[in-house]
């Protein structure tokens, strides 16, 4: 059975944070919400070692068009600069663990470059997070336009 709980998030402007109360610690003590953090500063910066610690090979992740890209399609792009952050700001967070793996959904506003195009939108990133070798891993994932505004 998942507790869940609610909290102030400490790292962004977001009035709660769903999560649950007593979080699953990867080998490094790193709860998920940690994990997802990490990502989201990853992602603003495009850092791509910090990315490619946090997604696992085997990624499968679903984009707002509907296309499904994997872990190096992604390291590529943020490498090459093809999608790039300009903004992302945190708006809600719910968060989900269980024996090792766990689930969030994360709620951005987010200005993005991606193909040369400057997109301003909110998004719903939904993942599935597995602890492998010891440290949280993104195993699925997907980003859909938030229409809850």
């Amino acid at each position: 059975m998942f507790a869940l709980g609610v909290t102030n998030s400490p790292r962004s402007s977001a009035p709660l944070r769903y999560r649950r109360r007593m979080p699953n610690r990867d080998a490094r003590h790193h709860s998920l919400d940690d994990a997802e953090d990490q990502l989201l500063d990853a992602m603003r910066v495009s850092d791509v070692d910090t990315l490619d610690a946090l997604i696992a090979d085997e990624l499968e992740f679903t984009l707002p068009d509907g296309s499904t890209i994997g872990k190096q399609a992604d390291l590529d792009s943020h490498r090459s600069g093809a999608t790039r952050f300009e903004r992302i700001t945190e708006v809600s967070r719910r968060t989900v663990e269980s024996d090792g793996s766990g689930t969030t959904e994360t709620v951005v506003d987010a200005v993005i470059l991606w193909a040369g195009e400057r997109i301003e939108t909110s998004l719903t990133y939904a993942r599935l997070w597995n602890i492998v070798d010891g440290h949280w891993q993104v195993i699925s994932g997907s980003a859909t336009p938030h229409r809850g505004r």
